[in-house]
């Protein structure tokens, strides 16, 4: 943007800013890294709830084109940073941090270390396989293409698909011993 003196201090010309353009080229690889970098940064998964509100707001205004005097783009791109963190593309809502997709990496890494330390017995392989997928269900059911729900009817044979794996399991445990 255009730079304007005010008194000693400079201030940001954000008329003809848009926060919904992409910060990086998305046309390249390395400009689409950077912006998933920056959406799954496991740093925002310990924002406070009024940091998180605070940036739906900032955000908000900034697509109004009402944003309060003296607001600079960092802070506005650090406001989007959260947004996109946080708030369901779809509806709008704030996301489950569970579900978020800035908390895959860390909680992935401690149902793996769970996987890796609590193998000896069936059901504890059981339970963590569970958590796991438990786990895997909430990212995908929070990061859903909201724009078209999916009823039950239509995700109930993926339920049913799965109740054959517990016997084979079993017996693939009990043969392998």
């Amino acid at each position: 943007g255009t730079w304007l003196v005010k008194g000693t201090e400079m201030e940001a010309n954000l008329s003809s800013f848009d926060i919904d353009a992409p910060r990086w080229d998305q046309g390249t690889f390395l400009g689409r890294v950077k912006h998933f970098f920056n959406v799954t940064d496991p740093r925002t998964v310990f924002v406070p709830e009024q940091k998180l509100d605070w940036a739906k707001v900032m955000v908000e205004k900034s697509r109004m084109g009402v944003l309060p005097p003296g607001t600079q783009v960092e802070q506005l791109l650090y406001a989007k940073k959260l947004y996109d963190s946080a708030f369901h593309p779809d509806t709008g809502e704030k996301m489950n941090v569970i579900g978020r997709m800035s908390f895959q990496v860390p909680g992935g890494m401690i149902i793996t270390g769970f996987m890796l330390q609590f193998y000896r017995t069936m059901p504890a392989v059981i339970f963590w396989q569970w958590v796991n997928q438990s786990f895997n269900a909430l990212v995908n059911y929070t990061n859903r293409n909201a724009a078209f729900p999916t009823s039950v009817r239509e995700r109930h044979p993926w339920w049913v698909a799965g109740c054959p794996l517990l016997p084979w399991l079993q017996l693939t445990v009990s043969t392998s011993r």
